[in-house]
């Protein structure tokens, strides 16, 4: 069996494994999006992990946790359901000196009983606590799946305060997020799903002095991100990457929520904790910052940051028919988009949805195949290639969605191509996108911006032509 229990040879073609070669590139140690998985590798694990000191204010330890989508690992059929194994290597390493300080390595069993579950994107969240004295670390943690030996490795700096020094400081923001059953987990990765109830959000404050008040300001701000689909690669700009092309403005932001709060220190380590309401699907950076006085007398301002994205509720599924309208975008026409979009409500979306499908194929059963052939791609192409918009609305997700993976990729140092035949560099097959880097903030976006070309517009229109027959490419 293949990831998450389906043929390898029935996901992809066998070199589609190089798309991802630049795509999900992990963070720096200490940059906002460390130990944080942007999108997926094919063939290898995809996991998010989170460090902090650990709560309790006697112990010097570290919490890890480890987030693992069902997904992404590979399942062995059971007797009485699916089964994977995989095991699991923590290494802690003094920053300053490199020396390893601790390594720590356990294996994992997990059962399923439905193949359903195989291909949830709901994760596996585990926990270990790795004691150590004060200091920084670096935190390196490495999966491997013992059904196919694929390995992935994430990364991530980690600070134990000294709980008997006098000098202040802020720990690192933690998101929690509850379940269906009331409770709750942390948020590990680095995409958050849209929720109608508010999030916790979490910083250690430690050394506060308890003589006086310390004041401790909370911001979550909204940055003014890209959302639009691509256009088609036949629209022309004059420049190789359209001018006004931004996926993310770090210079503009909303402030979306606002918290404040006086601290009188009971205990040399206080747990801060606010409630994020319910936000709106963009990209959000939450910023703590804290004055407090020494016992010398001098202010002392500390910060702490984290970004994260807030997706859909099924991401990267569509989940919503709203979702799914905004997506058909690729094949469906302008006056057919307006249609969908001028629904009144979600019984008239859908019907209006299906009629779309149903018009392009005159039988149910097939335009229920072409429905799930083409919102496959749009799941795929969120996992390959999501970045701050979903991946289906990149460059790549573009070609993805109505041209299928690429028979072959190859990348270079600022560009990548991709060929969609053996038969030379024919502009039929062939796609050069241009890597463009975005850095603000702690945070790097990357994307890679389709070199659009007039003489792609026949070949463009035979394809959406095929999709619309119900005979999709």
């Amino acid at each position: 069996m293949g990831r998450a229990g389906i043929p390898v040879a029935l996901l992809f073609p066998v070199l589609v494994s190089l798309l991802c070669a630049g795509c999900a590139g992990h963070s720096a140690l200490d940059s906002a999006g460390a130990g944080k998985s942007s999108a997926y590798q094919a063939g290898v694990p995809a996991f998010d992990i989170e460090t902090g000191q650990a709560r309790a204010d006697s112990l010097c330890a570290i919490d890890l946790y480890l987030s693992i989508p069902y997904s992404s690992l590979v399942f062995e059929r059971t007797p009485t359901g699916f089964r994977s194994r995989f095991e699991i290597t923590a290494r802690l390493s003094d920053r300053s000196s490199g020396q390893l300080v601790q390594e720590v390595s356990w294996a994992e069993t997990t059962f399923v009983e439905r193949y359903e579950t195989t291909q949830s994107f709901d994760p596996i969240v585990l926990q270990k606590q790795l004691a150590a004295l004060p200091g920084s670390y670096r935190a390196d943690v490495t999966l491997e799946d013992l059904i196919d030996g694929r390995k992935a490795s994430r990364s991530q700096s980690v600070t134990i305060v000294d709980p008997s020094d006098v000098s202040p400081a802020l720990g690192r923001i933690s998101l929690i997020a509850g379940r269906g059953d009331g409770k709750t987990l942390p948020q590990i990765s680095f995409f958050v799903p849209v929720r109608k109830d508010s999030t916790e959000c979490t910083v250690g404050a430690y050394n506060f002095p308890a003589s006086s008040d310390s004041r401790v300001e909370m911001r979550v701000l909204r940055f003014v991100t890209d959302t639009s689909a691509a256009l088609p690669p036949f629209y022309y700009f004059a420049l190789p990457v359209p001018l006004g092309h931004t996926i993310m403005d770090f210079d503009r932001t909303d402030t979306a929520y606002h918290a404040s709060r006086t601290v009188r220190a009971a205990h040399r380590v206080e747990m801060l904790e606010f409630r994020i309401p319910s936000l709106r699907q963009g990209m959000y950076r939450i910023e703590f910052s804290a004055a407090t006085r020494t016992p010398s007398g001098n202010d002392t301002v500390l910060s702490a940051a984290r970004y994260y994205s807030v997706k859909g509720p099924g991401f990267p599924r569509p989940a919503t028919f709203s979702e799914l309208i905004d997506a058909a975008v690729y094949i469906a026409t302008e006056k057919e988009m307006a249609s969908l979009r001028q629904a009144a409500g979600p019984e008239e979306q859908r019907k209006k949805f299906e009629d779309l499908w149903l018009s392009f194929t005159g039988d149910p059963a097939r335009a229920s195949a072409l429905i799930k052939k083409y919102y496959g791609r749009v799941e795929e192409a969120n996992r390959l290639f999501t970045i701050l918009r979903e991946g289906w609305r990149t460059d790549r997700g573009l070609l993805y969605c109505v041209l299928g993976p690429p028979a072959e990729v190859s990348n270079r140092l600022d560009t990548q191509t991709w060929y969609y035949g053996l038969t030379g560099n024919a502009m039929d097959n062939t796609y050069v996108f241009k890597r463009v880097l975005r850095l603000g903030g702690g945070l790097t976006v990357e994307d890679f911006v389709l070199y659009r070309q007039a003489g792609y517009e026949a070949i463009w229109g035979r394809m959406i032509a095929r999709w619309r027959r119900g005979e999709p490419p």
